[in-house]
């Protein structure tokens, strides 16, 4: 058996976040990274563009291919962590191999929700999380064939515009009555849904599944009103769950994620958690959740890597936020934004029908707690700082939605050195 002084269980965000966070205490502690996946570590975020035919395998990877040898890390790539003994320190990977260790963290990350809907196993039918589901997705791609999207979020979203770019024609259908409901009011998913309507996209909403049609590979969807549409390939895009199966076997207390306090330390004073899977401090509501977005990923396991080597400090806080760009038009959402989230705040707004641009900011007590930029996203940076630091705006309240505001702005009301 090999023992490590850390060992790291995923290796996206939250497990690269991890090895650094650990070099910066310890040098020269052992480490080993346990993924299922047999490639080196890409952002998911990616799988998208490499559908679209933007960019090769390789420009996924989001370290330098030299990481692992440059970081002393080694890799146990596609191989399955399948069980923890917490009582000895071992985990036990999915060939029998088993890897000791002093300080574990679990990465684990989270996996497409499940979409229960007859048909939902035929061929043509995919997730899209990983490098090997965009790989086989490519390989149902074609030029004037149709595409259905079932799922109005990010994932589904950047989905639809990979596989208009693809030369297919491309359908969005929800069950809900807009797009982006996890992340965006109602108006600037309006919008939205004019950018991706005006590049030739279809948009259904009100329209849940039926069925999936096809025998063995999909040939179309049947929705409850009786409408079919003909497919040839049908993406699956209902959200994401947290991969909490090796932390609930093991006896870790679980909620919806992996519970984890201000440290990224669970239950068990030797195992952290961070990232996607991991249930931890929300900025604005102060209770806990899980913050599936890079960024937070990213700070989670630096935090949780540096109290494995002994720091001591604690993790500040993540807010839910959601950047991209969907057809030239650039969209950010940050904190409480939805329509449903803002009852008892202050909501200041900025429309400009001419321009298609929209600004939002929602305020507690003179704090932002949320916001909304589309076209014009030049201010979310300091948006998202003064929401971060918990600043008191109400000096600068009236000039938020300034076309000048900016942080010199804040420079010059005392609110930042």
């Amino acid at each position: 058996m090999n023992s490590y002084d850390y060992v790291i269980i995923g290796n996206s965000a939250a497990g690269i976040g991890c090895v650094e966070g650990i070099r910066k205490v310890d040098e020269t502690g052992s480490i080993a990274i346990v993924s299922y996946e047999d490639i080196h570590a890409y952002s998911r975020c990616m799988v998208t563009h490499y559908i679209s035919g933007h960019i090769d395998e390789k420009k996924m990877y989001f370290r330098k291919e030299n990481f692992y040898e440059e970081w002393n890390v080694t890799p146990y790539l596609g191989r399955r962590a399948k069980r923890i003994n917490r009582s000895t320190k071992v985990v036990r990977l999915d060939n029998g191999e088993e890897l000791g260790y002093h300080k574990l963290l679990l990465a684990t990350g989270a996996s497409p929700a499940p979409y229960d809907v007859a048909g939902n196993t035929l061929e043509g039918v995919y997730f899209l999380r990983t490098a090997d589901d965009s790989r086989a997705v490519l390989q149902d791609v074609k030029k004037g064939g149709k595409a259905i999207i079932l799922g109005g979020g990010l994932v589904g979203m950047k989905a639809a515009d990979a596989l208009n770019e693809q030369g297919m024609d491309v359908t969005i259908a929800i069950a809900s009555s807009q797009l982006l409901s996890q992340t965006m009011d109602r108006y600037g998913a309006e919008l939205i849904r004019n950018a991706v309507e005006s590049n030739g996209i279809h948009v259904l909403t009100d329209s849940p599944v039926k069925e999936i049609l096809g025998d063995e590979h999909v040939t179309g969807i049947e929705f409850e009103n009786g409408t079919i549409i003909p497919a040839d390939l049908v993406i699956l895009a209902k959200g994401v769950r947290p991969n909490t199966i090796l932390a609930k076997t093991c006896g870790l207390a679980i909620d919806y994620g992996i519970l984890v306090d201000e440290f990224m330390k669970t239950s068990d004073d030797n195992i952290y958690a961070a990232g996607d899977v991991a249930e931890a401090l929300d900025l604005i509501r102060g209770g806990k959740v899980v913050h599936a977005i890079w960024p937070n990923a990213l700070e989670q396991g630096r935090v949780a890597g540096m109290n494995m080597a002994g720091a001591n400090i604690t993790y500040g806080g993540g807010i839910g936020m959601n950047s991209a760009e969907f057809f030239g038009v650039a969209a950010i959402s940050m904190g409480l934004c939805r329509t449903r989230d803002e009852k008892g705040m202050e909501v200041l707004v900025c429309k400009n029908g001419e321009k298609g641009t929209y600004r939002k900011i929602v305020l507690q007590n003179n704090i932002i707690v949320g916001a909304v930029c589309i076209g014009d996203v030049e201010c979310a940076g300091v948006f998202n700082g003064l929401i971060l630091r918990r600043t008191d705006v109400s000096k600068i309240k009236d000039i938020l939605l300034r076309d000048d505001f900016d942080y010199a702005k804040l420079v010059g009301a005392g609110l930042v050195e």
